[in-house]
């Protein structure tokens, strides 16, 4: 009898073990599942929760919004000797559109093609110049590409903010039109396979004019 109740106790023994054993894998089992669950992205990922949601708007420069900021230097790199270009005229008032129709104030510059071929990749640098008060601002503009002029052919480059064809960008804060002194003006123009050409001009005392 008492081997009996003993291989009993043995079976009951070896079962509780059995037991014990499952529920520690099972505790083990989910222990590992949840760590699976909650280790970090790899390097570099980047949870969508962090993206900014502008994180797809477009550039201010590239929408053409950029402001125009004075430059401390000449950025104009250009060693040609070719003479090929000219600087026909500057103007920085009583501007004349083509139909004859006054227009309002504003740096004009008319260039010819001397040359046989082709002149593309203009860059301008141009600067305000107060004898008054020694205040000098200077600007570099490069032009678009599609800014070129043929052999034997004239253009007209206007600085200002109309927006039309061959009128580019300005600061409204310059000193053309914040100051109303009179002023100096020179201006740079560079073209490819062309020798730079410098100008000036002046401006009279008085802030830019409107269109009559």
């Amino acid at each position: 009898m008492k081997r009996s109740i003993q291989a009993h106790s043995r079976k009951h023994f070896r079962a509780a073990l059995a037991i014990a054993g499952i529920v520690v894998l099972s505790v083990t089992l989910a222990a590992c599942g949840g760590e699976s669950n909650s280790k970090p992205s790899p390097t570099g990922a980047v949870s969508t929760s962090t993206v900014p949601a502008d994180s797809t708007a477009i550039p201010s420069q590239a929408t053409g919004n950029s402001p125009v900021l004075p430059v401390s230097a000449n950025l104009i790199v250009n060693t040609s000797t070719v003479q090929a270009l000219t600087i026909d005229s500057v103007l920085v008032e009583n501007n004349v559109e083509a139909s004859g129709k006054d227009t309002s104030d504003h740096l004009e510059i008319a260039l010819t093609n001397t040359g046989a071929a082709e002149l593309t990749a203009f860059e301008i640098f141009y600067t305000f110049s107060d004898p008054a008060t020694g205040t000098t601002e200077s600007y570099y503009a490069k032009l678009p590409a599609s800014f070129t002029i043929p052999a034997g052919e004239s253009r007209v480059a206007h600085f200002d903010n109309t927006g039309a064809v061959d009128h580019f960008p300005v600061s409204d804060f310059s000193l053309y039109y914040t100051n109303r002194n009179a002023m100096d003006v020179t201006v740079t123009v560079s073209a490819t396979d062309a020798a730079i050409q410098t100008a000036t001009t002046k401006k009279d005392a008085g802030g830019a004019e409107e269109a009559d």
